[in-house]
């Protein structure tokens, strides 16, 4: 075994544009940096054949691990397979097992089956197939002397699982390197605050490699050390989690996978309690967010989408004085979406969210980015009002979030 080093390259003329966002390279470096292998370069290229086998020559050049996605589409500018064949001196390889999968994938889907679709049952003879079972584009893995190519599918979520569930099991036997690593997740604190709070916890240890990593007003540190033993490893997880966590409890809420929709699903579960959700300005966020965990329906009880002040009045009862009073985003507003949504639904939990979340709409006593969440148990609310920027998507979901935040600080007191 040795250390191992990557190379990533992403092809599509789409990814050369401004209109879609090359995720690919930056989850496969994620992946690899977790099992040691770091990525040296990622490499961004067109459909075009030679600037595919040039990047192929430069990077085997450079390391001993490279990954390629994309290209492996039925249609004409999909010239991933051909393009291999051509730089390894190989044909294709046809598999009729896959070819009869396809065939009835397409029959139960009421599709009508192609010529071209059964290019995908066709492999270069050198690849080792790489199950998609979410695509009909099996990876592959080509290994040719000493270096190691895994090719994928461009679709993000078909590139993922077979990083996940295949390529990395196998780099995995190949490296030297073992790393043992935490994510830390905050939110509703700024970068530098968090960076300035735990970086003299974290100067205590030793071989430390840590990354902060922000994302829609939160923050992960991600801390990774060589792993010694899978004991000893814990414990200073457990320790380094604990001391970060401690230093502000209502922002620095969990580790790993245990991310905000998956911990609410915990306490709710855990104290037999449901929830409800009314929104305005996140148009239903909120609710997918929770539902996107498996087995939250027995914990979610339903959700109202509330957008117009009318459906406000009509569906939770909010008092139309209170609307012409102070507004749809207002305290008193949310207040009352609060209450009408737990006597409607009947459930033990309730949030609620109206906001400016703009471009437009906003005035000097509620600017765009305005918005008021509140939560509620059936004895006590809390309802804060945040100012966030100008971007309507990043508004929405920061707004979401934030309400799960209080949602959970809201149960966990509850359960002192």
């Amino acid at each position: 075994m040795k250390h191992l080093s990557a190379i990533t390259i992403s092809s599509g003329d789409e990814l050369l544009s401004s209109k879609t966002l090359d995720s690919n390279n930056a989850f496969i470096s994620q992946q690899l940096d977790m099992i040691g292998i770091p990525v040296i370069k990622k490499i961004i290229i067109g459909d075009i054949a030679q600037d595919i086998k040039d990047s192929l020559d430069w990077a085997f050049a450079q390391t001993d691990v490279v990954t390629l996605t994309g290209g492996l589409g039925p249609t004409h500018d999909d010239i991933t397979k051909s393009v291999l064949c051509d730089y390894f001196d190989v044909g294709l390889k046809l598999y009729p097992d896959i070819l009869e999968a396809l065939k009835e994938r397409f029959a139960r889907r009421g599709f009508k089956f192609s010529e071209s679709n059964a290019s995908q049952a066709e492999y270069p003879q050198n690849a080792v197939l790489l199950e998609n079972p979410l695509g009909t584009a099996q990876g592959m893995y080509i290994k040719n002397k000493g270096k190691h190519l895994f090719v994928m599918a461009g679709v993000p979520r078909e590139m993922e699982i077979v990083t996940t569930e295949q390529i990395i099991p196998i780099l995995s036997k190949l490296t030297s390197a073992s790393i043992s690593k935490v994510d830390i997740h905050s939110i509703g604190i700024p970068e530098s605050t968090l960076y300035e709070l735990s970086k003299p916890i974290l100067d205590e240890y030793s071989d430390l490699k840590i990354a902060y990593l922000p994302k829609q007003g939160m923050v992960t540190i991600r801390v990774s050390f060589p792993s010694k033993s899978m004991d000893e490893d814990q414990k200073v997880k457990d320790e380094i989690f604990g001391r970060i966590r401690d230093l502000k409890p209502k922002n620095i809420y969990g580790r790993d996978d245990e991310v905000l929709p998956i911990l609410i699903g915990k306490l709710l579960k855990r104290n037999q309690a449901t929830v409800v959700t009314a929104e305005s300005c996140t148009g239903g966020l909120v609710a997918s967010l929770i539902t996107d965990i498996s087995g939250s329906s027995e914990y979610f009880q339903t959700g109202y989408v509330t957008y117009a002040n009318e459906t406000k009045i009509s569906m939770l009862g909010v008092q139309e004085q209170t609307l012409v009073d102070h507004g749809a985003v207002s305290e008193e507003t949310v207040s009352e979406m609060l209450s009408g949504s737990l006597s409607k639904s009947g459930a033990d939990y309730a949030v609620a969210i109206s906001g400016v979340a703009g471009p437009t709409g906003g005035t000097e006593e509620k600017p765009v980015g305005t918005v008021y969440i509140g939560v509620s148990d059936t004895r006590h609310q809390n309802i804060k009002r945040f100012q966030f920027g100008n971007n309507r998507i990043l508004n929405k979901e920061m707004s979401a979030f934030s309400a799960l935040n209080l949602l959970r600080l809201l149960i966990q007191e509850g359960n002192q």
